[in-house]
């Protein structure tokens, strides 16, 4: 059975009340969303899971398959009218943005970023939708786990392998040394953070990470 703290690769495919699918593993779904078809690789009870997701997960094993369907208060919470905002078309100019309807936008706020889809555009007043685009809908998943990673060095090549870092390494005595190939871009860049940030904190057994680049 999944515990917290666990390294688990999970296929998903996530309908909305219409059918649409708006995220998956497989297909040009996950291409977009995800960068490449591949299982999600979920720290369980540490990442942002949806609550309902996390429930049917908590006693699943190796190998099982499951359909679920999950109500807005487990999914993305019910649409608030205090999250359609109106915002001055000033605003968008100081950023370089030109404003259009389906556009995507974020701000950050004290509480961390917030992303916003703009509705309409009139008369220098902009509306803004900060709900989740699935927010007050009934959703539908299909999931399968695909593993449950026991060892700490089976969770240090899932990290670099779903990070897209490249390399190899050795972990003795609570030392990880990993060797990987530099890449240029941002992702590369968050990839090598966050590795750095996860093995370190997530993975029982490593107390420092030492990461080079080839």
């Amino acid at each position: 059975m999944v515990e917290k703290g666990d390294f688990i690769l999970v296929e998903v495919e996530g309908k909305d009340e219409t059918g649409r699918v708006f995220d998956s593993t497989k297909g040009e779904i996950a291409k977009q969303l995800h960068g490449q078809e591949r299982p999600l690789l979920v720290i369980y009870g540490m990442d942002k899971l949806i609550l309902g997701l996390h429930k049917a997960l908590s006693n699943m094993k190796k190998g099982e398959e499951k359909s679920i369907k999950i109500s807005p208060k487990e999914a993305f919470g019910d649409r608030k009218k205090e999250l359609v905002r109106i915002m001055s078309l000033s605003e968008f100019a100081k950023h370089n943005v030109e404003p259009k309807p389906g556009l995507v936008i974020h701000v950050d706020t004290d509480t961390g970023r917030l992303y916003g889809n703009i509705k309409s555009v009139n008369a220098g007043r902009v509306m803004v939708d900060f709900n989740h685009p699935i927010a007050g809908q009934n959703v539908s998943y299909e999931i399968k786990l695909i593993d449950i990673l026991a060892t700490p060095e089976a969770k240090v090549k899932a990290l670099m392998d779903y990070l897209g870092l490249e390399g190899t390494f050795t972990l003795k005595d609570g030392i990880l040394e990993a060797k990987c190939k530099k890449k240029e871009g941002q992702d590369y860049e968050v990839g090598k953070t966050m590795f750095l940030i996860t093995a370190r904190t997530k993975i029982p057994g490593v107390k420092k990470v030492d990461l080079k680049e080839d």
